[in-house]
């Protein structure tokens, strides 16, 4: 079968934890049109240019550590990031062009994957982070969405805007997650994990339940290390992973991410539906938290109590507990 769509995007190259999305939207797509997918890691300019002279340049981290700086000092010229991944030429023809893309940064990439625009019919870019907050600071960025037809954002609240900084096209489109992976059924394995807290947390609540797991032995997973800056070693065992915990977790939490200290500068007010309520709901887990307002939550989780209101300061989460624990035995 002649593949149709060619499919793109840099996670390769950052491979962070968080960028495990943009590699399962990419499989995902792949795997259900038979599409072409590219994804190049990092140019190691520095380890194939001096490691016969300065052995130790090997590997990523002094790559990135190089490129963090470059890309610091064309900052503050005014310019657009480097492109950092590996260079790809495109030398088929192909009805569609999606890039999947984290931030608006992620648009320079494209320089690094050659003939991308001529070689396609259609170019579609899905865009997963752009709070309307920093809109103004990436306008040379998204000027590069002119070249795109269609430009999908997971930040809805963003689109509106948009129009002063693109001519493209602009809707929004949810995250989702692989359910058949990531579900339950049909051998529900037993709810060993009392409570997950995974990634950003509030450290009022993550205080209450660290005292509540102490005195009462129960298993609570939260992250223990500064991981934001950590490689994935494999994106598929990541992913099967976090989805083995959460099908044997209990209760789940899903804040919105302007109820969060750490996103609250950026995201202010704005509202988002976050992937992990499609991650707890796909793994079964009940899920705490506060729920965003906005119509793409009431049409993508329509059912009652799809999320169990949980204030982010921690005071009322015993009483939550001892209610939904009471009705679980």
């Amino acid at each position: 079968m002649k593949q149709r769509l060619l499919i793109a995007s840099d996670y390769n190259a950052v491979n962070r934890a968080h960028f495990a999305l943009a590699y399962e939207f990419c499989r995902i797509v792949a795997e259900c049109d038979n599409a072409d997918l590219i994804a190049p890691g990092i140019h190691r300019g520095l380890e194939r240019y001096l490691s016969p002279i300065l052995p130790s340049l090997k590997g990523d981290a002094t790559q990135r550590a190089f490129n963090r700086s470059i890309n610091g000092v064309r900052k503050g010229l005014g310019l657009r990031n480097a492109a950092t991944i590996e260079t790809v030429e495109i030398t088929k023809n192909y009805d569609i062009f999606f890039y999947v893309a984290w931030s608006p940064q992620a648009l320079v990439e494209l320089s690094h994957i050659r003939n991308w625009r001529s070689r396609s019919k259609v170019t579609i870019l899905y865009m997963f982070e752009l709070w309307s907050s920093t809109l103004e600071t990436n306008k040379s960025y998204l000027r590069l969405l002119d070249q795109f037809d269609f430009v999908f954002m997971l930040h809805s609240a963003s689109i509106g805007q948009l129009g002063r900084y693109t001519s493209a096209h602009c809707s929004s489109l949810p995250a989702a997650v692989d359910t058949l992976i990531a579900t339950a059924y049909p051998s529900p394995p037993k709810r060993v994990i009392y409570i997950y807290a995974m990634g950003n947390r509030s450290p009022l609540l993550h205080r209450t339940l660290i005292n509540r797991a102490r005195k009462r032995n129960l298993f609570y997973v939260y992250d223990s290390l500064f991981s934001s800056g950590s490689p994935v070693k494999d994106w598929a065992e990541h992913r099967l992973l976090l989805t083995n915990k959460i099908k044997r977790t209990r209760y789940f939490l899903t804040f919105n991410p302007a109820d969060l200290p750490a996103q609250r500068p950026k995201a202010a007010e704005e509202q988002v539906v976050p992937a992990r309520l499609f991650e707890g709901a796909a793994g079964g887990a009940i899920m705490l938290g506060t729920a965003p307002k906005c119509p793409e939550f009431e049409t993508c989780f329509d059912w009652q109590d799809a999320g169990i209101e949980v204030s982010a300061t921690g005071e009322n989460i015993d009483e939550v507990l001892e209610e939904l624990d009471g009705k679980g035995k």
